[in-house]
Formats: C-alpha cells, sequence, structure tokens
C-alpha cells in the first residue's frame, strides 16, 4: 500500500479481466457412434438436437439408444464433438457399386472412378437421382417412321455433308453436331427447339420436368466476355422416394476454369465437390454422356479457343450424365474396436478441445459394453482435461424381451459388477441409471443410460452457477424426460452404490428423478473423489495452461515471473469470491525458479488451492427442553 502521511486521496487499479467465464456453449462432449448419415471417421461439432440431425440423420432403431444419449446432453445444453464409427458402411454410387469415402478430405485425397456418388455412406444415398441439365439440342426433327435409339445417331442423308446427329429422345429429337440447321429430309419435319420444349423435358420417370430445376441455362458473363457462348450448365439432385428436388446447383459452366464476377469458380464439377450436401462429381464423363462436337465438358477457356477465327462449340452434356444412385450400405452394429478407434480420435489434446466424453448406449452384450466404457474411460485418464461419464449395461437391470423380470436385488448387484471392471480415476463419474424414456423418432418408449443426462447436469449447473458446484441434489440434479427409472434404488441400495463410487439417480416422492451423488470413480479417500473439486481443478488447469503458453519464449527473469503470479492470482481471486476455493497461494519466484532451472530454461509455478467441499451428510439434532429451562443451561450459550 501506498504510504501517506498527511491527508489524501490513492486511486488503485485491479485487473480482474481474467475472471471466471463460464457458459454452457463452452463446454463440449466427445461422442462416438453409428449414424444414418454424415461424415465417418472425422470430429464434427453438434451444437443441438437439430443440427445433430441434420449432419448425422435422424436415429434408427439400431442406433437409437446411442442417439437418445447424445440428444438428452443437447437438451441441457452445451454442444457435442461427435464421430460416426467405421464400420461396414458403403457410398451410393452411379455404377451401383458401393465405395467408401468417408469424408470431404478422404474423397480429395483419393481418385474414384465413379462419376457421382453419395457425399455420406448409407442407405439414404440410394434415394437419389443425380441430373445435369444442359440448355438443349438446337433443333427437333419429327420423323413418323424411324429405328432410332437413345444415345445412337441419326445421318442426314439429304444434306450434302451427310451430317450426323446425337439422339437423346428417340421420339422427336435429336441434338444437332453443328450450329446449322438440318437439311430438309423426307419423311421428317425440322423445327427450332424452342425454351417451351425445353421446361417440358421429363426427367426420367420422377414425374418432374426441366423447369423444376430452374431457367434454361444460357451463356455465363464469363464465357460471352471470351467469345464463348452456351457454356451454362444446371445440376440438381432428386430425392426419389417423393420425387423432390432436395438440392439445386444452378448457372454452373461447363467450362473448368470460369469464374464467377467474385472470383469463385464457376466449374460444375468443382461446384459439386464444394458446396453440394449430397454428391460427389469423380471421373470426367464419358462419350455416351455427352455429344462429339466441341471440346469435352471439362476443357478450359484455352481448349476452347478458335484456331481458324471462330470458337469451337463447346460439347453438350447429356441426360445420360446422371443417374440414380444405388449400392450405399448400413452398418449399425459396431464392435467394441470400432467404437475404440472411433474414440481413439479424441486423444490428441491439440486436435481438439473436449471436456467431457459420453458413453452412449449400452451394446448388444455386457463383455462389449464393458470394453465400451473402457474405452470411453481411457480417453479422459489418458488426456487428464476432461471427464468421462458412464453408465450401466442396461441388460443388468432391464429383462429381455420375454425374460422374468429383474428383481431390485439382482439389479443392485449387477450393477455394482458391472463397475468392479473400471478402475479407480478422478477423471470418470459413474451413475446407476437407466431411464424409461420416449424415441418420437421411431415412436416407442426404450431404456437408455443415463450418462447424457449426468453431464448434461454439469452443463447445466455451470451455466447458471460455476464448474465447481455439485450437480447433484434437488436443487441442480433433476434429470430430464423420465418416464421411470429401470432402478429405483432405496436407501440400503443407494448406500451399496455410493460406497462403490456409483453416484445413484433415484426417484424420490414429491421431486421426480434427481442425481443423488457426486463422487468420481476414485477409490481412495481425497479432495478429489468429487465432481465439483475435479472440475475445479480442470478449469483453474485450463486457465493456468493458457498464461503459461504465454510466457513461453519470454525472458526468464523475475519480470515475467511477476506478471504470470499477478495473472493467475487475479483468476483465483475470481474463483475464491465466486466460492470454488477458501484460499489459494500462488508460488513463482526466487524460490523455485533457481539459477539451475533457469539455466535448463525451465519456468515454474506452484499452485495450492483449498477447495470448497460440497455437503455429502446432513446431521440435524432437534432437542426438546422445558419450559423454564435457559437454553444457555442446555448448550452453553
Amino acid at each position: 500500500m501506498a504510504s501517506q502521511v498527511s491527508p489524501g486521496v490513492v486511486i488503485k487499479e485491479r485487473d480482474l479481466s481474467n475472471a471466471v467465464v463460464v457458459g454452457a456453449l463452452a463446454i463440449r462432449a466427445a461422442f462416438a457412434s453409428t449414424f444414418r448419415t454424415g461424415p465417418v471417421g472425422k470430429i464434427v461439432n453438434v451444437t443441438s438436437e437439430r443440427e445433430l440431425i441434420d449432419t448425422f440423420g435422424t436415429p434408427a432403431e439400431a442406433n437409437a439408444a446411442d442417439w437418445l444419449v447424445a440428444a438428452e446432453f443437447l437438451r441441457y445444453g452445451g454442444q457435442l464433438a461427435a464421430v460416426r464409427a467405421s464400420t461396414g458402411v458403403l457410398n451410393a454410387t452411379k455404377s451401383g457399386t458401393g465405395a467408401l469415402v468417408a469424408s470431404k478430405e478422404s474423397f480429395d485425397a483419393g481418385v474414384t472412378s465413379e462419376k457421382f456418388l453419395a457425399r455420406y455412406a448409407g442407405t439414404e444415398g440410394n434415394s437419389y437421382r443425380v441430373v445435369i441439365v444442359d440448355r438443349g439440342p438446337d433443333y427437333k426433327i419429327t420423323k413418323t417412321t424411324h429405328g432410332l435409339s437413345v444415345g445412337g445417331t441419326w445421318t442426314d442423308s439429304a444434306s450434302v455433308n451427310h451430317e450426323v446427329y446425337s439422339v437423346i429422345d428417340a421420339n422427336n429429337f435429336t441434338i444437332v453436331k453443328g450450329s446449322a440447321a438440318p437439311a430438309t429430309t423426307p419423311g421428317a419435319t425440322i423445327a427450332t427447339w424452342s425454351d417451351s420444349d425445353w421446361n417440358a423435358t421429363a426427367i426420367g420417370s420422377t414425374g418432374l420436368t426441366f423447369k423444376a430445376i430452374a431457367p434454361r441455362p444460357k451463356t455465363s458473363a464469363w464465357a460471352e466476355a471470351r467469345y464463348l457462348s452456351y457454356d451454362e450448365v444446371h445440376v440438381a439432385v432428386i430425392d426419389t422416394r417423393d420425387n423432390t428436388v432436395i438440392e439445386r446447383l444452378t448457372y454452373l459452366s461447363k467450362i473448368s476454369d470460369a469464374k464467377s464476377p467474385e472470383g469463385n469458380s464457376l466449374y460444375w464439377k468443382n461446384a459439386i465437390n464444394e458446396f453440394s450436401d449430397y454428391i460427389y462429381a469423380g471421373a470426367e464423363l464419358g462419350s455416351s454422356e455427352q455429344t462429339t462436337s466441341g471440346e469435352d465438358s471439362g476443357g478450359t477457356a484455352a481448349s476452347y479457343a478458335a484456331t481458324s477465327g471462330s470458337p469451337k462449340v463447346l460439347a453438350r452434356i447429356l441426360l445420360t450424365a446422371g443417374g440414380a444412385l444405388s449400392g450405399g450400405a448400413d452398418d449399425y452394429a459396431y464392435t467394441a474396436g470400432e467404437i475404440g478407434a472411433a474414440y481413439d480420435l479424441f486423444l490428441d489434446t491439440e486436435e481438439t478441445s473436449i471436456d467431457f466424453v459420453l458413453m452412449g448406449g449400452s451394446m448388444s452384450t455386457e463383455v462389449d459394453t464393458i470394453a465400451k466404457a473402457g474405452s470411453v474411460a481411457a480417453i479422459a485418464n489418458s488426456r487428464k482435461d476432461c471427464v468421462a461419464f458412464i453408465s450401466p449395461y442396461v441388460g443388468n437391470q432391464v429383462a429381455t424381451s420375454g425374460g422374468s423380470a429383474i428383481s431390485a436385488a439382482a439389479q443392485l448387484s449387477n450393477t455394482v459388477a458391472f463397475f468392479s471392471n473400471i478402475a479407480s480415476s478422478s477423471y470418470v463419474v459413474l451413475d446407476s441409471g437407466v431411464k424409461y424414456t420416449y424415441d418420437r423418432f421411431n415412436d416407442k418408449y426404450r431404456y437408455i443410460g443415463c450418462n447424457g443426462d449426468v453431464a448434461g447436469l454439469c452443463v447445466s449447473t455451470s451455466a447458471v452457477l460455476d464448474d465447481w458446484y455439485s450437480p447433484a441434489g434437488t436443487n441442480r440434479g433433476g434429470v430430464q424426460n423420465v418416464v421411470k427409472l429401470a432402478f429405483n434404488p432405496n436407501k440400503a441400495a443407494r448406500d451399496d452404490l455410493y460406497s462403490n463410487r456409483i453416484n445413484p439417480i433415484v426417484s424420490l416422492p414429491g421431486t421426480g428423478p434427481v442425481l443423488f451423488g457426486d463422487k468420481t470413480a476414485l477409490a481412495s479417500p481425497s479432495a478429489f473423489d468429487r465432481i465439483n473439486v475435479r472440475r475445479l481443478f480442470l478449469n483453474v488447469e485450463k486457465r493456468a495452461r493458457t498464461l503459461a503458453e504465454a510466457v513461453l519464449f519470454e525472458q526468464n527473469d523475475s519480470t515475467t515471473r511477476s506478471n504470470f503470479t499477478a495473472a493467475i492470482s487475479s483468476y483465483l481471486s475470481e474463483v475464491q469470491a465466486r466460492r470454488g476455493v477458501t484460499d489459494f497461494l500462488v508460488v513463482c519466484d526466487e524460490t523455485n525458479n533457481t539459477p539451475e532451472v533457469i539455466d535448463r530454461n525451465e519456468f515454474v509455478a506452484e499452485l495450492y488451492l483449498k477447495p470448497t467441499r460440497s455437503i455429502n451428510y446432513v446431521t440435524v439434532t432437534v432437542t426438546a427442553t422445558r419450559t423454564g429451562v435457559s437454553f444457555s443451561e442446555v448448550v452453553g450459550r
């Protein structure tokens, strides 16, 4: 404090800009499962149930238990870092031979012989039909008798040069090779192919016509400036289940180096691969998918340049270039190894930042579910910057179809036995909950684990208060969307569960289902055997890491040490003010940064915290006294 001899005023500043900022949206949980659609083997951020549906589709019967756990977590706030596990899924293709293209990065890195394929693996792609809409022919030729077939040719015998025209409609018109009208032919009438003809052109058996896509394509400004014409095409994706256009990419170009006024690529293949939500365009088109006139449809502006004073005619892409996709395959039945490999994507702390790891639903057997739970716990134990949440095997509490009911005693012993396979760790949280909830997507009720709910309660606690408050109890521990609990432990059962590191979820009269414990899976008594203390230290450690990274490569002297001490002390003061710690000490001076430490280019800081503990046991004594007795005589106060 500044010394004042005579009366005066001293103005001081205190920097609390390092204060704790905790919000539900900042909390992210790792989660892996199989899905209906979406990229395979890639971490995708999901912030809401709507986004979960848009990215990975709605739940199927086979993956609903997993999917609903993730959706329940999102209901409490926060976000997911989700991975679609690699199983036997395949992308639908135009050739009908399914092929796995896991993600956009996989597509960009590999060369595929498929001309078109669904962007994501799964049977969803089998309902897609790709349509490429060019401007069509210049003229229509109607013949009273003919033997024309689509993809064949017709020779104008009346023409001096015997021009050959490629047939795209065996009934009445062809695509003209050149720009001049064909000569009159006996038995045929010739007319210009109009915009009305174009609008009425049918798209297979979908019941749709070209006008359902966009107006007839013409010439882009980029091509017109280079004395080229009719380069535009539209691309659409039709869902053949209800014959609706689900995607339109319009006014693209057949010239591979065409640009928009903003400088973006207009080439139709580039646009598909960059912006389509449904398909990729792979190998180049063949001769049966475009006219033989001009250059191929992937030419540059230079390749179309005139060699004799006039531009070459651009090839026209035929409807046969598109077509239905098939061969896509689903595989929801992941193995313990496959789901473990998906969770392994979260091992690298520098690649992704997470706060929680969710187990999701049970697998088909207890052995596989134990292996899955072990994979989830291993991520948190390896990273040491997050907490894993694990629920019991559903089959230990719920009888299989046609089986007899499981008694409460058996539910308790089965649950305890299941969790005995999980090693002691303060980075893991175990719960007893299996809840019966409604699956609105499949219109049925089903049992799912409550690990998404327990993690969600931590999110909502952080949103309302801070990380270091317990998520349990009637004030903050209410579990949502519960019709009933498969196992509702009584007091004796709760005692057994708690002594085995398992947090009971119990439905109490007048309160509904509640998380009734806040233990971590640490077996030995410690400050870290409580969720709020573990999360307090993770919070402080993440902030300390950020501040420590800022001193890397700085001068190793007293100024740097003082700055670091001031910054972390400011943060811890705010934590203390918000009831996270009762006291703290920061040591970062010459006592632990000795000359030997400095000569090794090291910087040492030590933080000592006294965490605020949660109340787990309450004793209230009510004493009756005689009317004339003074309380000071009874209790000494």
